[in-house]
C-alpha cells in the first residue's frame, strides 16, 4: 500500500513538473528576423577593392526604401557613391530580402540572419556580413 502511495506521489510530481516546464513560454522571436531588428540601423562592412579600401553601408527603412552607400578611400583621394532602392521580404519566414537598386535591378539576398549586432546573408551570390550599429 504505501508502495502504490509512492508511486502515485512521483507520478503527481513528475505530471507536474512536465505540465510546468518552460516550454510553454518560450518562443523563437530571439531568432526570428523581424522589421525591427532590421530597419532604422545601419549596417556596414569594410572590405578592399582594386587596391582601394571600400565601406559599404546598407540602411533598411520600415517604408521599405533604404539607402546603400559606398565610400572609396585609397592613395588617389576619396569619393562617395549612394543610391536609394526599394525593399521587402521575400517571404513570411522573413529569411530574404528582395532589393529593387536603381543601378543593379532586383538584387536578392538569401539566407538573410539578423541579429543584434550583425545582419549576414548571402547577397546576390556573395556571402556577407554587416555589422550595426543604432542610427535614430
Amino acid at each position: 500500500m504505501k508502495l502504490l502511495r509512492s508511486v502515485k506521489i512521483i507520478l503527481f510530481f513528475a505530471i507536474l513538473t512536465g505540465f510546468s516546464s518552460c516550454e510553454n513560454y518560450y518562443t523563437d522571436d530571439f531568432f526570428r528576423n523581424s522589421d525591427e531588428k532590421l530597419c532604422n540601423r545601419l549596417w556596414e562592412r569594410t572590405y578592399l577593392i582594386n587596391n582601394e579600401l571600400c565601406t559599404h553601408q546598407l540602411v533598411f527603412r520600415e517604408t521599405l526604401t533604404g539607402t546603400e552607400t559606398f565610400e572609396y578611400s585609397s592613395n588617389l583621394g576619396f569619393r562617395k557613391e549612394s543610391y536609394i532602392f526599394y525593399w521587402e521580404w521575400a517571404d513570411k519566414e522573413l529569411e530574404g530580402i528582395i532589393i529593387k537598386h536603381p543601378l543593379y535591378g532586383t538584387l536578392f539576398f538569401d539566407n538573410v540572419w539578423v541579429r543584434t549586432h550583425y545582419l549576414s546573408g548571402n547577397l546576390d551570390g556573395e556571402e556577407v556580413t554587416f555589422y550595426g550599429e543604432n542610427f535614430r
